[in-house]
């Protein structure tokens, strides 16, 4: 157990072992808004291979939500959008797995989750071996190594071992780090309190119209 503990990466780690912006979520995003988002995500699961797999992975008993998470988690590491985006869109794509199960006749889990009794990364862990077994699957069945469909349970595979809290805390080392601009100076505090101008008469916040 201990080993365990000791291997684990240290506070500041990301600040030492890559350049600031050198990973793709360090980066502007290539999505700003959430529209653009979602609509690249359904754009993807509208692609006939891509949606296959997922209802493979959802057959085999991977719950919904999972698979949304690590979904948006693995476009957030890829620099797609940002994780906001992502959990902003994620009702969104759940539903609509929801309903291409419901077409399939497949009988889906939105989460399986039990706060009694599962931990998180016990499930995280879980989730992830299921995932693996879904492109083990899809490669018995004759699945192209460069199927796109798999290609994404793989990235979503890997985004399980990051968590929406280190890519968050991540995000703050970043800005944390930004230089000041050079020859800028700071803000001269006033000397006085002056009081807030009085709004024109009925152009206040409380005006009516």
């Amino acid at each position: 157990m201990a080993a365990t503990q000791f291997s684990k990466p240290v506070p500041g780690n990301s600040l030492t072992t890559h350049k600031v912006g050198e990973r793709p979520w360090e980066r502007p995003p290539q999505m700003s808004t959430v529209d653009e988002a979602l609509k690249f995500y359904i754009n993807k699961l509208n692609d006939q291979e891509v949606i296959d797999d997922m209802m493979v992975a959802i057959d085999i008993g991977v719950p919904i939500k999972p698979i949304v998470e690590a979904m948006y988690v693995s476009g957030t590491m890829n620099g797609y959008h940002t994780l906001d985006v992502g959990i902003l869109i994620a009702p969104a794509i759940t539903e609509f797995l929801v309903n291409v199960a419901k077409d399939y006749g497949i009988a889906y889990k939105i989460s399986a989750k039990d706060p009694n009794k599962a931990k998180e990364q016990k499930e995280r862990d879980r989730i992830k071996m299921m995932l693996d077994a879904a492109v083990s699957k899809g490669m018995e069945e004759g699945a192209a190594e460069d199927d796109e469909g798999l290609g994404l349970l793989r990235e979503m595979s890997a985004a399980m071992d990051v968590t929406e809290q280190e890519l968050m805390e991540a995000d703050g080392e970043v800005a944390g780090m930004e230089e000041p601009v050079q020859g800028e100076l700071p803000l001269e505090e006033p000397t006085q309190e002056q009081p807030p101008a009085a709004a024109p008469e009925g152009q206040g916040l409380m005006a009516r119209g």
